[in-house]
């Protein structure tokens, strides 16, 4: 178990600006496009109501190597203010699990936040990296993502739309010869306002240098909200 006792207003920070106050503020700094909006500060959780549970699969495949399904919990303990949200977290289980901190009068969905910090972590023990180039990278892919459009998906057989953002943070990166194995990495997200948490997917993938398979394929996935909206 990984003990992550930092707040998510702090992780917020860290993955997108030296200001602590991003994740208490509904409003954006100007300049940013329409991805960086969605990740960082849309309101992801509006409806949501206080004792709601929204729940999420991961799956991770890797390979030549142990491969794992588990689960996320995001609970709503209360709606404060302006629509913030007092909340907490169950992410992952047994060896996997990280103790993110309770969350207080936040705006967002949490979990977008959490998958990357856990991502990011990976990364640097497996390339004996600094965190932080990892955080700084993705953060900067935001700003010139591969992809933004607009998808129709099905969620349990019903026909959804949503938009699909895709960023591949290190290619083309001058210290590529560092950290080879992730120069590849691609990073898809599917945000939608008929998805509760407004999160339905966010999927990474590294493909293998021959580029005719997947080294590392982890998704996470919407799977229900607790109860029902």
């Amino acid at each position: 178990m990984l003990k992550r006792s930092i707040s998510i207003v702090i992780l917020s920070a860290l993955l997108f600006t030296s200001t602590v106050a991003v994740a208490t503020k509904v409003l954006p700094p100007p300049k940013l496009n329409d991805a960086q909006k969605l990740v960082f500060f849309k309101d992801h959780l509006k409806g949501v109501p206080k004792g709601s549970r929204i729940d999420y699969g991961l799956k991770s495949v890797t390979k030549d190597a142990d491969s794992f399904s588990d689960n996320i919990e995001i609970k709503v303990i209360d709606v404060v203010a302006e629509g913030k949200r007092d909340l907490e977290f169950n992410f992952l289980t047994g060896s996997h699990h990280i103790d993110f901190s309770p969350a207080k009068a936040y705006t967002g969905n949490p979990v977008i936040i959490h998958f990357l910090e856990r991502d990011i972590s990976i990364m640097a023990k497996n390339t004996g990296g600094n965190i932080g180039f990892f955080r700084n990278r993705i953060r900067d892919s935001f700003a010139k993502p591969m992809v933004v459009r607009e998808i129709d998906f099905k969620l349990n057989g019903k026909a959804m739309s949503g938009t699909e953002i895709v960023i591949t943070p290190f290619v083309a990166d001058p210290y590529a010869e560092n950290f080879k194995l992730y120069v590849n990495k691609r990073y898809e997200f599917i945000f939608s306002d008929q998805v509760p948490g407004g999160v339905y997917r966010i999927h990474t993938k590294v493909p293998s240098d021959s580029g005719d398979g997947v080294l590392i394929d982890e998704e996470m996935i919407f799977r229900q909200i607790t109860p029902a909206i």
